[in-house]
């Protein structure tokens, strides 16, 4: 029995829709899986003919104000890579309508630009948006004789193009979570630098701190050392010595003690110690003081210009204590000047625009500037610069305390200092000194000059836990003329005074075990008003404990002590 043909016409026309179908399901699986508008693109060229039965198909995105051809899959070429304007393309009238547009026979339709098709196998087409509600792209299927597309054809490829734009959209959002991510990932790596930063600046704030403390301790030990020295030496040289030789071997030894006061001062202002007396100054009369100095210290090869206004503000500050660090920026730029140059020092006003100097009372500054045309350094350099013990001078030519103790000195004073260089530019250093606003009126350090002796001029009480420097004190002291009674520590001069020993003044060391210099004093001001008591210190800066209080910083010589005894007894006199 034969067979029904047109039954077995049916079947093969179904298992054709049914392949199609399949096609469509797993273009639409990949299409899930797509993401990248690449990826959406390859899998519309590579599935889309298969699922209509098309001769031809290409794919199209909007371009601004044209229709891109991006993509195409044809028995013959059609229009891959090229663009058209969206006004006269078919792809342009079904993105700009939303809407699937059908032509059954492109020379019917007046809206083909038939210039364009006419080269072309394409007779019939069939264009569908992608995206929804604004297409973003669309699909076109072509064939090469005139036909209508069975209403499958059409939702097939309309089903297609709903995936595609579902892909698109995927592809948008995940490339937006890309972004966001890597945004996240680029605020992550920065917070990260930023606290390694941060970790870093504590870290050197808590090295410089610690080195800082150990610095002032040894500071002190070495002034306490530096104490009886210098005074077992100018008591030597004060009575005379026995020949010429032992006259310049004491005189040598008494230099060589100096240039230990001034690294101990060095050390001191690098640790923001050094006792200060800060002053109303003239900071143009200081410097130019300083210029024969700075003149011979610079030698000929190196002219300085100073460039300082007449009417500059007087600044507060310590004119010893800034003569040398004025002098340490000289010698600095003058070594990173080898073979000559020029050194500029200016002065002019500033403001405290720098947030650490949020809690000066005074916002206003002289900024005093020295300016070299030597080697420069490198930022890294720059930033080492200020650090203790940094030097970039050869073995030898440097302690590398110059730049810190200056450093040290101009933040005590409560300003800042600045470093600006560049290699082969220069380096200019600027310090930025508070100004005095009003005068202050401060008693200076006394002076090392000789002053008369008396004999029998009293008792004095020396408490001090140091014995080499009570040793030293107590000789200086007899050399003036007083009989000394000397105690350890607090206590035992409490003891002394309370069991009525007649005294003519208490001399007091300040940092002791247990009681110290300064609660003494203010303890035998309230208890006995009339006994002069002085206070001699290592390092501490007694003027915020006891601003009222004549004091003498260690070490001293035998003429600033007769000077400071002298002052405190003509005080207590007068009351």
């Amino acid at each position: 029995m034969r067979g029904n043909p047109a039954a077995t016409g049916n079947v093969g026309s179904n298992s054709l829709v049914i392949g199609r179908w399949g096609k469509l399901i797993s273009a639409i699986e990949k299409l899930a899986n797509a993401s990248s508008l690449d990826d959406v693109i390859d899998i519309l060229r590579n599935n889309a003919r298969g699922i209509v039965d098309a001769d031809g198909i290409a794919v199209v995105l909007k371009d601004g104000a044209c229709c891109y051809y991006v993509a195409e899959d044809a028995c013959a070429p059609l229009w891959a890579g090229q663009r058209f304007p969206a006004e006269s393309c078919i792809s342009g009238h079904a993105m700009s309508e939303a809407q699937t547009i059908v032509i059954p026979d492109i020379e019917q339709d007046q809206r083909v630009p038939l210039a364009a098709y006419l080269p072309t196998f394409v007779r019939s087409m069939m264009m569908v948006p992608i995206g929804d509600p604004e297409p973003v792209a669309a699909v076109g299927a072509y064939w090469s004789c005139v036909r209508t597309p069975a209403d499958n054809e059409i939702a097939m490829l309309e089903a297609l193009a709903r995936s595609a734009a579902t892909a698109l959209e995927n592809g948008r959002l995940i490339e937006s979570l890309k972004q966001l991510n890597g945004e996240l990932e680029a605020r992550v790596t920065d917070r990260t630098a930023e606290l390694e930063r941060s970790y870093e600046a504590l870290r050197q704030t808590q090295k410089l701190e610690t080195v800082g403390k150990l610095t002032g301790n040894v500071a002190h030990d070495f002034n306490n050392l530096l104490t009886p020295i210098i005074s077992s030496l100018e008591l030597v040289l004060h009575r005379g010595p026995t020949d010429d030789r032992s006259e310049r071997l004491l005189s040598r030894a008494m230099d060589a003690a100096e240039r230990a006061q001034l690294l101990v001062q060095r050390l001191l202002s690098f640790a923001r110690r050094q006792p200060l007396r800060p002053v109303a100054l003239d900071l143009k009369a200081l410097v130019e003081g300083m210029l024969d100095l700075l003149a011979s210290t610079l030698g000929p090869r190196i002219p300085l210009n100073v460039h300082l206004p007449d009417a500059l503000p007087l600044v507060l500050a310590d004119p010893n204590q800034l003569e040398l660090a004025i002098l340490n920026l000289v010698v600095n730029a003058r070594d990173a000047m080898p073979d000559g140059g020029q050194l500029d020092l200016s002065a002019t006003v500033a403001q405290a625009e720098d947030p650490s100097a949020e809690d000066i009372t005074n916002p206003d500054y002289i900024c005093l500037s020295i300016s070299d045309t030597g080697v420069g350094m490198d930022s890294e350099t720059a930033k080492q610069a200020t650090e203790p013990f940094f030097s970039t001078k050869q073995h030898g030519g440097g302690t590398g305390l110059g730049l810190s103790m200056v450093d040290g000195l101009v933040a005590q004073l409560g300003g800042r200092l600045e470093i600006s260089s560049e290699p082969g530019h220069g380096t200019t250093v600027a310090l930025f000194l508070p100004q005095a606003g009003v005068p202050i009126h401060r008693q200076d350090q006394p002076s090392s000059g000789s002053f008369p002796l008396r004999k029998d001029r009293g008792t004095v009480l020396l408490i001090d836990d140091d014995e080499l420097v009570r040793m030293g004190t107590a000789e200086m002291l007899s050399e003036l003329g007083f009989e000394v009674v000397e105690a350890s520590n607090a206590r035992q001069g409490l003891d002394l005074i309370e069991t009525g020993f007649p005294l003519t003044a208490v001399v007091t060391d300040h940092l002791m075990p247990g009681m110290t210099g300064a609660e003494l004093a203010h303890k035998l001001r309230q208890e006995q008003p009339a006994l002069p008591i002085m206070i001699i210190s290592g390092y501490q800066n007694i003027e915020s404990v006891a601003p009222d209080i004549p004091r003498l910083s260690k070490p001293f010589r035998h003429g600033q002590l007769s000077a400071t005894i002298a002052a405190m007894l003509g005080e207590s006199s007068a009351h």
